[in-house]
């Protein structure tokens, strides 16, 4: 939202001091206050505290030449230079953009235009006789999280004719698919209710066949870097059959006795015998008779996926934060779905948080990962491809992750020695 907008009206991009809160457009910004000269993107400056929502606040702009300085509420906010680029004759707007951008869902007590620069003092001294409080408020985290519900209208959806969705046909109603059979009866669905819980509750039965043991073999998977059943993606008659049916089944009935904890489950898994068995062949016999390793005679020796690689890189060099990753970068999500050219770099700034806190978003993956056989997120994808291209070997020669990481790698070595 922008408060002050001192650049001619009309088109966007106009030459001018324009100062606003963050929202979703840039990434950090949300909710602090920036100044924009509103034409390049990189003659900007940002504060660094976020304004609590329904809050009063006193802020003060001074432009003095090239500098620009901020307060808010009393204290210093933004001092830094950007190049002059108020127009001759500008409009100044109050509660919005000079183009009408981005308005103010707010308040504006009172807005004083001074014909001169003022003072670091006179800022201050404004703060003091407006009787508010010095300092900002801290802005409390939201007491709630995104979720699923109902919608108030039940609806059957209608079939994509050569599926296409702009292209309708009739209504399908609500109901299980036919063409899985298993020995349970299918769950019935109310005339006043979606069917996803139904749904749930029916793959999460103790007596389903198949939703343990599909997550058991993921799990399995992910240890082994092969699963008991091949074919993570289909148990039907085209997957692979399991390799060891009885420890499938008793890792699955284990897996709901356990309420069902993925932890639990990698626990039972890690402190095995066969997970805990080195990578070489103790004996040339079992090599010839089993050299895929189905049996699980030894460790499979394996890649590192992506983020692992990632995460093993930022720790050679010294710099992985273990440290949650505060925010999220999706939460300017509406200027994706628009897609206006450029947006989705803000996605992924630099950090040195763990490859789980990246932001996975379709058709903007994180670029240091996509060399390496990352999933596009377009599909379930339970087999991760492997392969080694050529552009591997040039990421780890160019790109400013690696570079930086091993400069850092070479400094804890000098040191060191």
């Amino acid at each position: 939202a922008y408060l002050f907008s001192n650049a001619l009206l009309g088109d966007k991009e106009q030459k001018g001091d324009h100062l606003g809160i963050g929202g979703t457009h840039h990434a950090g910004r949300s909710g602090k206050l920036f100044v924009w000269t509103g034409t390049r993107e990189d003659e900007s400056a940002a504060g660094s505290k976020v304004l609590a929502p329904g809050s009063w606040n006193h802020v003060v702009l001074i432009r003095d030449g090239k500098r620009v300085r901020l307060f808010l509420n009393g204290e210093p906010e933004i001092d830094t230079e950007l190049r002059i680029a108020s127009p001759a004759n500008g409009t100044i707007s109050i509660g919005a953009r000079n183009d009408r951008f981005a308005p103010l869902k707010g308040f504006l007590a009172h807005l004083v235009v001074f014909d001169r620069s003022l003072t670091s003092d006179e800022a201050t001294t404004l703060h003091a006789t407006s009787g508010q409080k010095s300092g900002t408020p801290e802005a409390s985290s939201p007491a709630f999280a995104m979720g699923v519900r109902e919608s108030k209208t039940i609806a059957d959806c209608k079939i994509n004719i050569d599926g296409n969705s702009k292209k309708l046909g009739p209504s399908v109603a609500r109901g299980f698919l036919p063409a899985c059979r298993t020995k349970l009866s299918p769950p019935s669905v109310g005339s006043g209710t979606s069917g996803r819980l139904q749904l749930a509750d029916w793959l999460t039965r103790g007596d389903h066949p198949q939703t343990a043991r599909v997550m058991v073999n993921r799990i399995w998977l992910h240890l082994f870097g092969r699963g008991l059943v091949d074919t993570p993606d289909d148990f039907g008659v085209y997957g692979s059959r399991p390799s060891h049916p009885a420890l499938l089944d008793h890792l699955a009935h284990r897996f709901m006795d356990g309420n069902w904890s993925i932890k639990k489950m990698i626990r039972t898994i890690t402190l095995s015998r066969s997970y805990q068995l080195d990578s070489i062949y103790r004996d040339n016999r079992l090599l010839k008779k089993d050299p895929a390793n189905i049996l699980v005679g030894r460790h499979t020796r394996r890649s590192l996926d992506a983020e692992t690689m990632r995460d093993r890189i930022l720790q050679a060099g010294g710099s992985l934060d273990l440290s949650p990753s505060q925010g999220s970068a999706i939460a300017h999500l509406d200027i994706l779905l628009n897609w206006p050219p450029g947006e989705a770099k803000y996605l992924h700034e630099p950090n040195t948080h763990r490859s789980v806190y990246l932001c996975m978003l379709r058709n903007a993956l994180p670029q240091e990962l996509v060399a390496f056989n990352l999933p596009d997120g377009m599909k379930v994808q339970g087999n991760r491809s492997k392969t080694i291209p050529p552009s591997q070997a040039l990421f780890f020669l160019n790109n400013p992750l690696i570079i930086a990481q091993a400069l850092a790698l070479a400094e804890r070595l000098l040191v060191d020695q």
